[in-house]
């Protein structure tokens, strides 16, 4: 997850990293830098039949509605949470799982609600059947991060000279 490898580079167990948040939020800890190398949404999904349980789009509706939910670290709660808490809901957690693959299981056996980022969630609608809930997007950005203590090292250095251009960077991250 995401928020785990955030505490690697912040603790020095990884070198650099991959982050999801919020676009032009990155890594909140002073000791962390980050570049944006993308953006894309997410979308709520839910089991196949259940269009009539998600046409109501608003959160206060949505929030309702049995949810798969994830750790604290992981950026489908966070992403969540940012649309949720601001407006006081919370969603009503059925499951709880650590991994996307686990999550789409429980989608598509009928359990609840997830969310699904746009590429998985239309692939899904159009595989299996899945509903996506019309309209309802939470965007997300892909990001780089690295200590800030160590942002002159050279293999950093190497790496951050391939953005913004057509480098490995930018060509990774379309994959993601």
């Amino acid at each position: 997850m995401s928020g785990r490898v955030l505490e690697q580079v912040r603790n020095g167990n990884l070198d650099v990293g991959y982050f999801l948040a919020p676009p032009g939020v990155g890594p909140v800890l002073p000791e962390l830098m980050h570049r944006e190398l993308t953006q894309f949404d997410y979308h709520v999904i839910a089991p196949a039949g259940w269009a009539s349980r998600v046409a109501d789009t608003r959160w206060s509706s949505l929030a309702a509605l049995p949810w798969i939910v994830t750790p604290e670290d992981s950026v489908h709660n966070r992403l969540l949470a940012s649309v949720m808490e601001p407006q006081g809901l919370v969603p009503q957690g059925v499951a709880q799982v650590d991994q996307e693959a686990c999550m789409l299981d429980l989608v598509r056996a009928g359990v609840g609600l997830s969310l699904a980022r746009d590429a998985l969630a239309m692939a899904e609608r159009q595989e299996r059947g899945l509903v996506v809930a019309e309209g309802v997007r939470i965007p997300c950005a892909l990001s780089f991060i690295w200590r800030r203590d160590r942002e002159h090292e050279p293999v950093i250095v190497e790496a951050l000279e391939h953005w913004p251009g057509s480098g490995c960077l930018r060509a990774s991250a379309r994959r993601v």
